[in-house]
Order: structure tokens, then C-alpha cells, then sequence
């Protein structure tokens, strides 16, 4: 037997030195083949992706708010302006001396030295707190003075109103976005006019350092803000306060829910007053449901001011004249209803100026049957009812006028004098503005002109307008309504008697619902021109809800309203008496 063989020995050659470094060399140009590669997309191919995300780390956009336009009245007072102040900040471990600091800062932040130094101490996060907001430029220029390391201020705009709240609700009021500082308006003027006033805010571009602050002269960026534009209205600050004076007044003494009062010019539509109690102060306001414009938002019915649009009518399609005669008797059954006058005598004959003057419901039911239901409703919203009044307010009401074929049996002749309509302060006042011009009715407007960013003023271009009576009736008119103010001091009423001036005026007393009843509550209005033979200005004041047990007809109310507004804007407008001037004699009674 043959013996194993031993087992075979394995012997392994080393390569070559030259084939080892060959390999390796292979190897390293592979990878930095791979290396250029991708160097070359980065800088060449992607280049512009990578040098953007490369800003976006770097660089910062810092906004620029813009400057809000300022509103001022129509002699230039200011009525609403923007204000820097500013939120002082500071980053607590930068400040290594803290009650120090909080000695020096408590001043100027309007806080005591244990307020901030509680701030200081006890930060909302580890390197930020908020001081103080709402600081004043005089007093950040002082912190600033302090040259405190850690302590910064950042500028922000706040709306001041320095006329109170006399024209708090034509102006209205505005709220400040936290997130960006941007102003905005929320009621009135302010938010209608929101983005004439806002301007267009700009950014500064930054670059940022390693420790998140802006590098000084490392160049950057900038878009300027555009500051917004100005308003110039038509409101006379002085007058709008002595009307709200007057209402205030009146409201006080008959315990009335509130009180309007419109003060326009008749051939320009120009809104001199619009003025209201109560009211609100922009700058203390803290329940937005009181930031109302009564004279827009709220509707009333007209009661017996609404006879003249009744008259028009009939003088222009019926056949009628001021003269054509009437029997007034105590009632007269219309539509299935029992009509009568506030204060009936029964039997009397009067004229149509005579209706008018002496304001007989029972007379002007039978005025309304000359003209169709059509024509009727035409001219009340000729005249500019239940349309709005052209002024674009926010919360503005058109008002409230069926139309003819959904009247009730009665409706037109409670529509002859003024009941079962609903209007806005202001669409009466421009129902009386429009005889006062002539028959011509001009849109309301409260705004006389813009102001741009460099301060160069231009005027509003005219507002539109169109005839809504004929010139002899809108004479006609004037002249029956001269005769009111005489009857009505008869009657221990003499508020629209103003020596030196023939006054054109008509009352109106409206009975209303309540919240819990059909007709219990009174509207009382009283609207006047002057002076009668060329009126220059119109005011109608409106009082609602005053309490019965003391006094609720339109002369009585609303009197003293129209008065006092009245004999103040005659002396603002420097409007000349004429002495001796009397009003034109019109047959009121029939034969």
C-alpha cells in the first residue's frame, strides 16, 4: 500500500510594486474624476440655484411700512395722522449691569425701575423681551442716547385722531396688523378710502452676520415705501362740533335714543357736517358695534318732510298748482284705513301751500290721488329714496321703498306724508338740497381733494348731478315752505325764525315701531335752507325715540337742533343777513 501524499503547499505571489501603484493611481483619478464632476454642475450647471439659497442664508428683507395719508377737514385741521413710535426691545445676557439699566430705561418706557428690571430678569426667551410698545420718538431718542449694548428700538406707525370724537364716525378708526405693522382701516373714511390712504410699503435688504445682525455698509437692497395719500374733506370741523353739540343737547334734555344731523351745500353736494350723538372717541374705542354712522347706517321714516316730493309730483304730472283749494275734514277713509292729521280742527280749506305749511296728512291724501301709483314712486326715487346716497360709507343703507305693485290698499297715501318709507339722515337733507338748487339734484359728497406723497392738493373733480324737478316748481316749493317758520312760532315754536334770514323749513313727526310694539315710538326731523330766496345750505336734524311724556312733534325736538346748527353755519359760511327781508306772502287758505 502506497503512503498519502502531503498535502499541496499554496504559495501566493505578491504582485508586482509598479501593478500596486497603477491600481491605486486608477483609483484616485475615478474619484477625483467624480470630485470635478460634480464641481463642475455645482458651479457651472447650478450655479444660480446655489448662489440664491446662498442669499437667502445671508441676506435679509427687512420691511419699510409706508406712511398713511393724513384726512384733514376743509380748513386744514387735522383729523387723522399717522405717528412713529416705537417697541424698544432688549437681549438680556448683553446687559450685564441690570438694575442699572432698569434705572436709566424706567422713564423714558413710562414704567417703574421694578417693572423693567422684572422684564430683565425674567424675559419671555432667553435673549428677548419686549419693554415697552407704543414708545415715543422724543423718548426712544433718549433711550438711544443711553447707548445700552442688548437694548433695541424698532419704529412703528400708529393712527392718532386729534379731533376727538366729533368726527369720529365720518372718519371712522383703524386697527394695526401685529404680523406686519400695517395700518388698516376699519370703519368710516378709513376703510372706505383704505388703499388710497395705505400707500405701498416698501423693504431694505441686508446682509446678516454670523451672529444674526445686519453687517453695517455690507451694501444692500432697497425698495422704498410710497407714503399714501392724503384726504381733504368737506366737513367743517367747528361746525361739525356745534352740530354735535346740538345734539347732544337735545338728546340730554327729552332722554331721545339719538340724534343726526346733515349739513350740505345745495349747488356742490359738498357735506359740510354730518354730525351725531352718541358718538365714540377713536382713540379710547373698545366696542367696535359703537363705531356707527348714524347718518348712513340707521333709516327713520321722513314723516310730513316727505309732502314736498308728494307736491313736486302733483304740481308737474297732476294738473295741480300751489293754489288749487282743498277741504281738510277731521278724517278721510282711504284704502280702507281712517286718515287724520296730528292736530285735526275738521272743515278747514286749505290750498296745497296751505297743506304743506299746516302739514294735513287728510289734505295730502287727497294731493297723491291726482297722480298714478307709478308716478308717485318715480319721483320719490328721483329725489334719491331708496338708492344709496352716492357717498359709498360702509354700513350704508339704501333705505327702504316698495315698489307700486306690492303696496298695500293704503300705502300710497301713508307714502304721501312720509309714512311707510324709510330713509338715511343724509337722503333727506339732499331731498331738500336738490329744491334748493333749483330742482337739481347734486351727489353728496365729503370729499373736496387728495393730497399725493409730495403734498400737491387736487381738487375732487364735481360731483355728478340731474334734474329732478322743474326750476318753477322748485321755486314754488321754497316759497310755500317760507311760510312755515311763522305758523310755527304761532305755535310756541320759533326755531326756524333766525333774524336777518328768510328760512324755508318743513317739520316732520313719524310715528315708529318700537321693540315690542307696531307704532309707539316718534321720529321727530325738522329740515331748513336759507336764506329762503337763494338758499346757500340746507340742515336737517333728526331725533328719534324721544320720550313722549315730554315732547315728540318735529318743531318741538328737533328745533332747537336745526336753531342752533343753523345760526352757527349762517356765521361760519359768512353768510350776510338781509335785514327787513321777509318772506313772500302765499295764500295758504282756500276760499
Amino acid at each position: 500500500r502506497r503512503p498519502p501524499r502531503p498535502p499541496r503547499r499554496i504559495t501566493i505571489r505578491r504582485g508586482e510594486p509598479g501593478t500596486r501603484i497603477g491600481i491605486a493611481l486608477v483609483a484616485v483619478a475615478v474619484v477625483l474624476t467624480l470630485f470635478a464632476g460634480r464641481l463642475v454642475q455645482i458651479q457651472g450647471m447650478e450655479a444660480g440655484y446655489y448662489r440664491e439659497v446662498a442669499k437667502k442664508q445671508t441676506f435679509e428683507a427687512i420691511p419699510l411700512p409706508a406712511m398713511r395719508g393724513t384726512i384733514y377737514g376743509a380748513d386744514g385741521q387735522v383729523l387723522a395722522m399717522t405717528v412713529e413710535t416705537y417697541t424698544v426691545t432688549a437681549d438680556p445676557p448683553q446687559i450685564a449691569d441690570k438694575p442699572h439699566a432698569a434705572q436709566e430705561l424706567a422713564g423714558p418706557l413710562g414704567l417703574t425701575q421694578q417693572q423693567v428690571l422684572n422684564l430683565l430678569e425674567h424675559p419671555t426667551s432667553k435673549d428677548y423681551v419686549v419693554l415697552a410698545k407704543g414708545v415715543s420718538a422724543p423718548n426712544q431718542t433718549k433711550i438711544a442716547a443711553l447707548n445700552i449694548p442688548g437694548v433695541a428700538s424698532l419704529p412703528a406707525y400708529v393712527r392718532d385722531y386729534p379731533d376727538g370724537d366729533a368726527t369720529a364716525n365720518v372718519v371712522g378708526f383703524t386697527n394695526v396688523n401685529p404680523a406686519t405693522g400695517v395700518i388698516a382701516g376699519q370703519t368710516g373714511l378709513e376703510q372706505e378710502y383704505n388703499k388710497l390712504l395705505s400707500g405701498t410699503p416698501g423693504s431694505e435688504q441686508v446682509e446678516i452676520g454670523a451672529d444674526g445682525q445686519p453687517i453695517p455698509l455690507a451694501g444692500s437692497k432697497d425698495t422704498p415705501a410710497q407714503n399714501g395719500t392724503g384726504i381733504r374733506l368737506t366737513i367743517i370741523p367747528a361746525l361739525q362740533l356745534a352740530a354735535q353739540q346740538a345734539c347732544e343737547a337735545e338728546v340730554n334734555k327729552t332722554d331721545a335714543r339719538q340724534c343726526t344731523v346733515v349739513i350740505i351745500q345745495p349747488k356742490t353736494g359738498a357735506i359740510l357736517a354730518m354730525a351725531q350723538w352718541p358718538t365714540y372717541d377713536q382713540n379710547t374705542l373698545t366696542n367696535v358695534a359703537d363705531a356707527k354712522n348714524l347718518a348712513v347706517q340707521d333709516i327713520f321714516a321722513p314723516g310730513s318732510t316727505a309732502k314736498v316730493m308728494t307736491a313736486a309730483a302733483a304740481f308737474e304730472r297732476g294738473g295741480q298748482t300751489p293754489m288749487s283749494p282743498y277741504y281738510i275734514p277731521s278724517e278721510i277713509y282711504r284704502g280702507g284705513q281712517w286718515i287724520t292729521d296730528a292736530e285735526a280742527d275738521g272743515g278747514s280749506h286749505y290750498t296745497i301751500a296751505g297743506i304743506i305749511a299746516h302739514s294735513s296728512n287728510v289734505g295730502m291724501s287727497q294731493v297723491v290721488e291726482h297722480v298714478p301709483p307709478q308716478v308717485q314712486y318715480d319721483y320719490l326715487r328721483a329725489f334719491g329714496l331708496g338708492e344709496p346716497t352716492g357717498l359709498n360709507l360702509p354700513g350704508e343703507s339704501p333705505g327702504i321703498l316698495p315698489k307700486p305693485d306690492t303696496w298695500a290698499g293704503d300705502e300710497r297715501y301713508t307714502l304721501s306724508f312720509g309714512q311707510g318709507v324709510a330713509v338715511n339722515a343724509v337722503q333727506m337733507a339732499s331731498v331738500y338740497a336738490t329744491i334748493a338748487n333749483n330742482g337739481v339734484r347734486v351727489q353728496p359728497t365729503l370729499i373736496a381733494g387728495t393730497y399725493n406723497s409730495s403734498g400737491q392738493y387736487t381738487p375732487a373733480a364735481p360731483e355728478p348731478s340731474r334734474r329732478v324737478i322743474q326750476p318753477k316748481t322748485a321755486h314754488e316749493l321754497v316759497q310755500i315752505l317760507q311760510q312755515v317758520p311763522g305758523l310755527d312760532a304761532e305755535g310756541n315754536a320759533p326755531w326756524a325764525v333766525i333774524p336777518g334770514y328768510a328760512v324755508a323749513a318743513k317739520t316732520g313727526t313719524a310715528q315708529e315701531p318700537g321693540p315690542h310694539c307696531a307704532l309707539c315710538q316718534y321720529g321727530s326731523s325738522f329740515i331748513g335752507m336759507a336764506p329762503g330766496n337763494g338758499p346757500q345750505v340746507v340742515v336737517s336734524a333728526n331725533v328719534q325715540n324721544p320720550d313722549s311724556n315730554i315732547a315728540y312733534f318735529g318743531a318741538n325736538v328737533a328745533g332747537p337742533v336745526l336753531y342752533n346748527a343753523m345760526k352757527f353755519a349762517l356765521q361760519t359760511l359768512q353768510i350776510p343777513p338781509q335785514p327787513g327781508l321777509v318772506a313772500p306772502y302765499v295764500r295758504l287758505n282756500a276760499p
